[in-house]
């Protein structure tokens, strides 16, 4: 999510106390009418996907993007393939928006962007290029293109695609075509954080090994972090995302050692995280992680470090809950990975070595 310099982490100041869940549904809803997509299992599964995630919508443009990924993700899960029309109809929709405020009663969602001419030329280019060339791609990159045109969606409404690469105006069509190109090759270059909840099935014979693995499990976290500080993680992350201390508990006791090291680093390095994050996005920043790590980092690299700051509530809580999915060939999951990289980057978790 998206944080103003000078915002605590925990701070809830933002659109989703102006528009509620039923509008939010409303909007989803609408956006489907347009794309004409009617399939009531897609629609739930978006209904859900938006319900977890707009809450850590700060702007209209960020409402306006999660909605996009909800239809993009609930698509994908249920192996809905788009047409070209309906991908174009995907490309015109998500960088105007809607205009939702006199039928819905709610805050319009993404429509100022419909008047740059800039945008409107280069979107039109784009459009041509799928009507022109979409049937003769591969089948890789067309199972790629609705995720390309959320990247795009997200270059028009914030000047930075999912990954947080920034790209101006100028240079949409220029991503399109690389980004085109890379999808034929290597899938992960176009990112795009979405999971929905997986399906769980219980077991009476899962529970009894997950208990065992519980117990085992809580004998090495003392190597991890000294007893005595466990009861300021556990204070500290509760801090940061606003949830009750027993369910941090609960929720750390399920996780794996790996991210518990990971979410320790995280949690005992508080005031450090609160600090950066005001500092974000200013000049200050990157002075005070150099102090402190005591190198110079590049451009590209503080971006990660900025990134990664803003997001830290989502990814803690993403890691407490279990939504970081692997998925491609190298079983990772690329956003929770790019995330990690930031917090690596200005020492908060350390770096994962290999045994020789």
């Amino acid at each position: 999510m998206s944080v103003t310099s000078g915002k605590s982490l925990t701070s809830n100041t933002n659109i989703s106390e102006e528009i509620n869940i039923t509008s939010v549904g409303k909007i989803l809803s609408r956006a489907f009418d347009e794309l004409r997509i009617t399939d009531h299992t897609i629609r739930k599964d978006a209904q859900i996907f938006i319900k977890r995630t707009y809450p850590d919508a700060f702007s209209s443009k960020d409402l306006w993007l999660e909605i996009m990924k909800a239809i993009v993700a609930s698509c994908e899960s249920n192996g809905y393939s788009f047409s070209k029309s309906e991908l174009c109809d995907l490309l015109t929709i998500g960088s105007k928006g809607l205009d939702t405020a006199k039928d819905l009663g709610t805050t319009n969602v993404g429509v100022e962007i419909a008047n740059n001419r800039l945008v409107e030329d280069a979107i039109l280019g784009i459009y041509k290029d799928i009507m022109e060339n979409y049937d003769a791609s591969d089948d890789k990159l067309k199972s790629n293109y609705p995720r390309l045109v959320l990247n795009l969606t997200s270059i028009v409404h914030k000047g930075e695609d999912l990954a947080g690469e920034r790209v101006g105006v100028y240079g949409l069509e220029r991503y399109y075509q690389m980004s085109k190109k890379d999808a034929t090759i290597k899938i992960p270059s176009i990112t795009m954080p979405l999971q929905l909840e997986p399906k769980y099935e219980t077991i009476e014979s899962d529970n009894v090994h997950e208990k065992q693995q519980t117990e085992v499990s809580r004998k090495s976290r003392s190597e991890i972090i000294p007893k005595g500080q466990r009861k300021e993680l556990i204070n500290n992350l509760s801090s940061l995302t606003q949830r009750k201390k027993r369910e941090i508990e609960e929720l750390l006791a399920k996780i794996s050692d790996q991210d518990y090291r990971k979410l320790s680093g995280l949690g005992l390095n508080h005031d450090k995280l609160q600090k950066y994050n005001k500092l974000a996005g200013s000049k200050e920043f990157s002075r005070e992680i150099e102090k402190e790590i005591g190198r110079k980092l590049t451009e590209r690299q503080l971006q990660h470090a900025t990134i990664s700051i803003r997001k830290v509530r989502t990814y803690i809580e993403n890691v407490l809950d279990g939504k970081f999915l692997p998925h491609g060939s190298h079983g990772i999951n690329h956003v929770k990975h790019n995330l990690e990289y930031g917090y690596q980057l200005m020492g908060l978790i350390e770096y994962k070595r290999r045994k020789r």
